[in-house]
């Protein structure tokens, strides 16, 4: 999601505020049919087992992830691997905004292409509305293979879950050796080092080794869905060699096609703790399933912080509902913190500081139950610490919650809050 006063992209959690509420619904009945594995402890020799079954894809090896922190290290690296790519690039995400940073992806897609490079990219009809069609000629005149997921058209008008059902991955494959994965859209908003609250505070990560196999599998699963043919042979699964020492997977969630693994997996790891959940996430709104499996872990003792997005987030909707629950989760002794200094689009979740959930899902019904999502499980306590330390660092420029605020509170609103609804967020 992108910021309201600059950014000029409607907010689908914002339209849809409504449906997102009602979507709490199915979370119950979705997690009877796939109940947890309690006895799956991080420390149990069935935690991967129980993981891999939940994410439904198995844990590959000989990994390495650089964390990439902020816009300043994140596209040089991605721009770097385009501009170097001799076989194949595939592109997926949300948010491509018309802007400095739009430009800079274009032109280099655009050159590749020229150059022989076989480039696909998928962009989600909403998210990259505010393109404008001048640079989607402009690519697809260059060679470059564009896909739009679920065009909007009178005709979806009367298709409201396929109108509201977006493509939120972020994954791109670059001669299927080095992938992309994270939370950053392509934007302007994501330039810089979240130095103020024009640039948002964001994780994105850089992976090689066999991992990257199934990133391009999940680029696969929405391109045919868009109409492209199955993307194969070596130009685009190359033997793939180990590259480091992280064990890793990468998974699809796709509620269309009942795939529900995002919910699954959170529930599941959540379960699994013994010592610590820590979450850090942009949007959190937790409906029923979610809730118990926060207050299920505070009674078995599990230390629980959860670092959320406050005055400058872009989705006002969803802060508003997020505090009604601030009651009961500080009663239950959760620690909440609200970063101040910018907006903060990292999903983050670290347990028992060994596993890892990263990726492009929140917290909230629509990744859960709505959108298509990709996620990065890790299991590495090295991963894990890294991230930990990120989160210490952000938790510096937070204000900690000890008491619950009502949603009518001046400081739990206020007025940029107003603007930000009235300027783009219907």
């Amino acid at each position: 999601m992108l910021q309201a006063t600059t950014l000029r992209i409607p907010s689908l959690l914002a339209i849809t505020t409504a449906i997102l509420v009602a979507a709490c619904a199915p979370g119950t009945r979705i997690a009877k049919e796939h109940p947890v594995q309690r006895s799956a402890t991080t420390s149990s020799k069935h935690f991967d087992d129980a993981i891999a079954a939940t994410a439904k894809m198995p844990w590959t090896y000989g990994n390495h992830i650089e964390t990439l922190v902020n816009g300043d290290q994140i596209f040089p690296s991605m721009l770097g691997a385009i501009r170097t790519a001799k076989k194949t690039i595939t592109f997926e995400t949300y948010a491509f905004v018309k802007g400095t940073c739009a430009d800079d992806f274009i032109s280099a897609c655009c050159e590749r292409a020229r150059a022989g490079v076989k480039v696909h990219l998928i962009l989600d009809a909403i998210g990259g509305k505010s393109m404008g069609r001048k640079n989607v000629r402009r690519m697809r005149d260059a060679g470059v293979d564009l896909h739009i997921y679920k065009p909007v058209s009178l005709l979806s008008i009367f298709q409201p879950q396929r109108l509201n059902t977006r493509d939120h991955r972020k994954i791109m494959v670059v001669d299927g050796t080095v992938g992309f994965s994270g939370g950053a859209g392509i934007g302007d908003a994501w330039l810089g080092n979240a130095q103020s609250s024009d640039y948002w505070r964001e994780n994105h990560y850089r992976l090689t080794g066999p991992i990257v196999a199934q990133l391009q599998h999940g680029f696969n699963d929405n391109w045919i869905k868009t109409g492209g043919k199955p993307l194969a042979g070596p130009d685009y699964f190359p033997p793939l060699r180990r590259t480091g020492k992280i064990k890793a997977q990468a998974f699809n969630s796709a509620p269309l096609d009942k795939l529900f693994t995002i919910p699954h997996l959170y529930r599941q790891a959540m379960a699994s703790a013994q010592k610590s959940i820590i979450i850090e996430n942009s949007y959190v709104y937790l409906d029923k399933p979610m809730m118990d499996a926060i207050l299920d872990a505070r009674k078995r003792g599990v230390h629980v912080e959860l670092i959320l997005a406050w005055k400058h987030t872009d989705s006002w909707p969803v802060r508003y509902l997020s505090i009604y629950q601030y009651d009961e989760l500080l009663k239950a002794g959760v620690h909440i913190y609200e970063y101040e200094t910018s907006m903060i689009h990292c999903k983050v979740m670290v347990v028992d500081q060994v596993f890892t959930s990263i990726g492009s899902a929140n917290i909230d019904p629509r990744s859960l139950y709505i959108n298509d999502e990709s996620n990065v499980n890790v299991i590495d306590a090295g991963f894990a610490r890294e991230q930990l330390e990120l989160i210490e660092k952000d938790k510096l420029k937070c204000r900690r919650i000890k008491k619950a605020l009502s949603p009518w509170n001046p400081l739990s609103f206020p007025p940029r809050a107003v603007i930000s609804l009235i300027g783009s967020q219907i």
